[in-house]
């Protein structure tokens, strides 16, 4: 039970307060105060306390506040006293035993002005279910809580998969990334290094299809007709002359080299050819002479005609052969064709190494073998020239063709080398071609490298751990799932039974007791849905049995059916109801701050009787009104011994609420009754400082004394002329004078009226100021006996006189 508020400061209106004075609660404590002076803040302090949210007094800071907030407010069990304090870190505990009905509780858990939403229905489900639902409702709640967190860890594990692996990995991609099986890792660095070659090439692709592909080589040419050669280089005299000429020539040219004439067969065949042009200048063969002896000379000699026969046509030709021969191997350049060889070597081995930093490595370099020892070939070559040159100066001796088989055969040889060289060149550039048709876009071959480095890092200890780790939360997460749902169908059923007991209740005070035209005709539990963590609780509003809808543009909505009153009624028999079925009402204490609002006459009634019928079901009723009248009815039934009157006033000076100790039945007491005791009050311990105040008591108590005595009398004069002058006038009326209680002294009687009248008057502008010296007395200056004179004559008026 609440013992004492013992301090709030800095908080709404109370700036800086500090119990003074009487102001201990009792079992029902009534708390008076005028509206705007504090009681919504004190009722805010204590549901502060009950839910242990700092916040809800941070928000009610004083304005201009120099002190820093505090509270502190006992709590009395058994004698035995509990402090609980507010600081900068809020409460030292929490009392959670307090129900609290006021507009906040109405504005949470019922309707805000024509609105009932759900927001308030979840609250109002938090308040109704109350400790029979508390278990459920932490369990579901921590349920939430844990799933949240889960999804929250797995949502921070697989970010921190996707940044780890990076590489283009992301959320969509995740599951499938995580589902990789070992299989997917085969040969991995392989493909990626084939991948990347490929992303070169990609990138490379618009100077690779520039790049030339390789050269092939053209075969050497065979010597023309080279049986031919070898044929006319065996060719001798034996060939060109007949059996008997053979012998004079073959001397003729043995004489010839033996006195040093070289080439004998050359110079016989100039010698020859020099009488053939001197027989076709002159035309006579008859006188013929030697160029060197000059001698007849003609067909008819020996020698001469072994020579004809030497040189005949047959001879010709074959000396024609072998200059053609000669001519050929000259045009023949060995030199220049090895020297093109090695050049398109060159050349495809620099294309060679331009391609091979992009072609699969599968494909194979041809292979540059085409002549094995150049050294030879040229020999050989040069022996073969040499062979025919020999031959052209003794054409008609045999010379061996050796020479010429082997240099056919190195030809012959080098061919075939030329022939397989190209067919690698060829595989070669057909090779290149596949690879420029397969080249893909730079973005193609980029997805593929990064998707072969996921795979990669898939397998990579820390990722599996990783993975690992996720695999274990979402287990977890399934299970929280599981018992999410046996949690609520256990809240289901365990709330349908509260609610069905809640719904009569709440039925009993609206029809019964309030005798309200409309009902709850349903009262049912809806479990948090989706990411929500709250129930909330959903009802049914009939006004003789229509629905009342709760949207404003629908037909019989409650802006229309309801009253402020009504829907104050509903709060109150929602509050009521909640308290009647639950099971430990006799440990709480409850709070109800203005209940009375927008209600009838009858409506107050009921609530005054309810809160006297609540009060021994409860540990503590405390109930803050604005209205004394109602206090005062509550606490009629209530012995003094258990209840308290509390009244929260304020210093308007410095605008500080402060609770002190009240006696509700001086409050109700009539205006008349109070005056009359400040008058005694001050004529025992007078007090010129209250001058003013008691001219004004006087004038008061004297005004209402005639009106109430004499009203039958006065009953011709309006309300609103009854001053104090109009009264004593008409008390003397000479036409119908009012008789006096000591009739005999009229006029001394209207004397005292007067002069208490003009003292006490305070003229009004543009009204006279009362002649004080013909009154005999000036208030101005009036001593404290000429006061406390004044006084008694009004006391005796009332008591004796009128």
């Amino acid at each position: 039970m609440i013992q004492k508020v013992e301090q709030l400061v800095s908080i709404g209106k109370f700036r800086d307060y500090s119990a003074r004075g009487n102001v201990a609660f009792n079992k029902m404590t009534l708390i008076y105060a005028d509206n705007g002076s504090g009681k919504t803040t004190l009722s805010a302090v204590l549901r502060s306390l009950t839910k242990n949210e700092a916040g809800l007094i941070k928000s009610k800071i004083s304005t201009n506040a120099t002190l820093p907030q505090s509270a502190q407010i006992i709590q009395r069990l058994s004698g035995s006293d509990t402090h609980f304090t507010f600081g900068r870190n809020g409460w030292s505990g929490s009392l959670p035993d307090i129900e609290i009905f006021d507009i906040h509780f109405v504005n949470e858990n019922i309707y805000s002005g024509f609105d009932f939403n759900d927001e308030q229905r979840k609250q109002l489900h938090q308040f109704v279910i109350g400790a029979a639902g508390v278990g459920f409702r932490q369990q579901i709640e921590q349920n939430k809580t844990d799933k949240a967190r889960c999804r929250q860890v797995q949502e921070g594990i697989e970010q921190n998969i996707i940044r780890s692996v990076g590489n283009g990995l992301n959320a969509s991609l995740l599951p499938s990334f995580i589902a990789m099986s070992a299989n997917h890792n085969n040969n991995i660095d392989q493909r990626i290094v084939t991948a990347e070659a490929a992303l070169r090439s990609a990138n490379s692709n618009a100077v690779l299809q520039t790049l030339p592909q390789l050269s092939p080589l053209t075969p050497l040419n065979q010597l023309d007709d080279t049986q031919n050669l070898i044929s006319d280089l065996a060719t001798s005299t034996a060939t060109l002359m007949n059996a008997s000429l053979r012998e004079t020539f073959i001397n003729h040219c043995t004489e010839l080299s033996e006195n040093r004439i070289a080439s004998p067969e050359n110079w016989l065949r100039t010698g020859y050819h020099y009488l053939e042009s001197k027989i076709e200048n002159s035309g006579d063969e008859l006188h013929l002479t030697c160029p060197f002896c000059r001698q007849n000379v003609n067909d008819s000699l020996a020698i001469i005609e072994a020579y004809s026969l030497k040189f005949n046509e047959e001879f010709n030709s074959l000396v024609l052969r072998l200059n053609t021969h000669s001519t050929n191997l000259g045009q023949y350049n060995l030199n220049a064709l090895i020297l093109r060889f090695n050049e398109i070597n060159r050349i495809n081995g620099e294309r060679i190494a331009s391609w091979e930093t992009h072609l699969p490595n599968t494909i194979q370099s041809p292979l540059f073998n085409i002549i094995d020892d150049e050294s030879a070939v040229q020999q050989s070559f040069s022996a073969l020239n040499a062979l025919v040159r020999q031959k052209l100066q003794n054409p008609s001796i045999s010379v061996a063709t050796d020479e010429v088989a082997e240099f056919h055969a190195l030809i012959h040889e080098i061919n075939l080398n030329i022939i397989n060289y190209n067919q690698s060149i060829s595989i070669y550039n057909i090779a290149i071609t596949t690879f420029l048709r397969g080249i893909q876009t730079v973005v193609q071959v980029q997805n593929e490298v990064i998707k072969l480095k996921r795979i990669k890092l898939r397998f990579d200890p820390s990722i599996v751990s990783l993975i690992g780790n996720l695999s274990t939360e979402k287990t977890r997460l399934r299970g929280l799932e599981t018992a999410y749902a046996a949690l609520i169908a256990q809240q289901q059923s365990a709330a349908a039974s509260f609610f069905t007991r809640y719904k009569d209740r709440i039925n009993h005070y609206l029809t019964t007791v309030f005798k309200t035209p409309f009902l709850i005709d349903r009262v049912v539990h809806v479990p948090p849905q989706g990411r929500a963590t709250l129930s909330k609780i959903d009802y049914r509003l009939t006004i003789d049995n229509v629905d009342i809808s709760f949207d404003a543009t629908q037909p019989n909505c409650a802006k229309d059916c309801l009253s402020e009153g009504d829907k104050s009624t509903i709060a109150l028999a929602f509050f009521l109801s909640k308290l009647d079925i639950d099971g430990s009402t006799g440990n709480k204490i409850v709070v109800f701050d203005d209940p009375l609002s927008s209600f009838d006459r009858n409506r107050r009634l009921y609530t005054v009787q309810l809160l006297r019928d609540l009060l021994p079901n409860v540990k503590q009723l405390i109930v803050l009104s604005h209205n004394e009248t109602f206090l005062h009815q509550v606490s009629k039934t209530t012995s003094a011994a258990n209840k308290s009157s509390l009244r929260i006033s304020e210093n308007f000076t410095n605008h500080a609420a402060f609770i002190e100790p009240l006696s509700l039945e001086t409050l109700m007491e009539h205006d008349y009754f109070k005056h009359v005791s400040e008058l005694e009050a001050f004529l025992v311990n007078p007090d010129m400082t209250k001058k003013d105040t008691v001219l004004g008591l006087m004038r008061n108590v004297l005004e209402a004394h005639i009106s109430f005595k004499f009203y039958r009398q006065l009953s011709d004069l309006s309300h609103n002329s009854r001053t104090f002058g109009v009264l004593i006038t008409a008390l003397n009326n000479p036409t119908a004078p009012v008789v006096f209680r000591v009739n005999t002294n009229r006029q001394d009687i209207i004397n005292k009226l007067n002069l208490i009248n003009g003292v006490s008057c305070i003229p009004h502008h543009g009204e006279a100021v009362p002649d004080y010296a013909a009154l005999g007395l000036n208030p101005t200056s009036i001593t404290v006996t000429e006061l406390a004179h004044l006084v008694q004559d009004t006391l005796d008026l009332i008591d004796n006189l009128l």
